[in-house]
Order: C-alpha cells, then sequence, then structure tokens
C-alpha cells in the first residue's frame, strides 16, 4: 500500500479502512480494482471497459490530478480526484467506490479527502457531472453542498463554491 498521508477510518458496517493521497505509485492495485468492475458498474462510460483505453485512462489520472485512494486489507476500494485548473481556479471532481464497499461511508471520506485539498489549492470551485438517475450519489455530493448548474437529460452538472 502506497500513499503519502494515510488516515485510518471506520467505515458503516464497523469494519476499518484506510484513506489518503497517492501518485502514480499506486498505478497497479487502483487498475486491479478497476479491472473488477462490471458493465453494470459504469458510470457516464467510465471506467472504460477496454482494458488498454482503461489501463491509459489511470495512468492519465494518476500523473495529472490530484488523487486520493481507499484501502481495505491492501486492496484499494475506493478513488478520488481533482483535475484541477489553476488558471481558471476550479477543479472536476470524479469518484469511484467498488460495488462491495459503496453505502459505507467511503465516497464521503474521499470526498471529504478532495475538499480539503482543493481549498489547499486555493480553489474557488469544484465541478462534476453525475447521471440524473444516480440518487445515491447525487445525495453524497449535495451533503457537501455541491448543487445543480442548468439542466440536462441524462447526466446533471454539480458545483460547489469553496
Amino acid at each position: 500500500m502506497a500513499a503519502e498521508i494515510l488516515f485510518e477510518r471506520i467505515d458503516k458496517h464497523g469494519f476499518r479502512f484506510q484513506v489518503g493521497e497517492s501518485g502514480y505509485e499506486s498505478f497497479a492495485p487502483l487498475t486491479e480494482m478497476y479491472d473488477g468492475f462490471s458493465r453494470t458498474d459504469l458510470s457516464q462510460g467510465l471506467p472504460p471497459p477496454d482494458e488498454r483505453i482503461r489501463r491509459r485512462w489511470v495512468e492519465t489520472l494518476l500523473k495529472s490530478a490530484n488523487n486520493f485512494l481507499a484501502w481495505r486489507d491492501g486492496r484499494v476500494i475506493g478513488h478520488s480526484c481533482l483535475m484541477a485548473d489553476l488558471n481558471r481556479g476550479d477543479a472536476e471532481f470524479v469518484i469511484f467506490v467498488s460495488e462491495l464497499s459503496r453505502n459505507r461511508g467511503i465516497g464521503t471520506e474521499l470526498t471529504a479527502l478532495a475538499l480539503e485539498k482543493a481549498r489547499k489549492l486555493g480553489l474557488q470551485k469544484m465541478w462534476l457531472t453525475v447521471e440524473a438517475y444516480n440518487f445515491r450519489a447525487i445525495r453524497l455530493y449535495q451533503k457537501f453542498g455541491f448543487a445543480f448548474s442548468g439542466h440536462a437529460d441524462k447526466e446533471r452538472i454539480m458545483v460547489l463554491n469553496l
């Protein structure tokens, strides 16, 4: 398990997990998590279902974004990242949690780490896109203060002013 900053947490079911900011050294375990996603786990076509494209996508995120991982028993169970544009003062936020680790507070911890990093970077805004029917994710984002911006059919943009 490789992470720059690591914090011990307890999920909603009483099981321990760790969260932390991480970099390229976590390529293999993060790729392993995404390799375990089924086609029904895809959100907006992500993670890419094609293995070669998925590996390139993970590599790009790890090299060009601030990444946060959740670990349990030496395995990555969740990933969030900020793709910051310091010139604009904003960042796109993405988050994925493995199916068996959902609805346990993992996403909440990963979101909190990303928000803390965004504030340290001096960003003024975070934004994301979410499928309009992904109510669990929408509730998570709203808990942190994200609000809908504009209207769309299948996808919605949510914004958080920091």
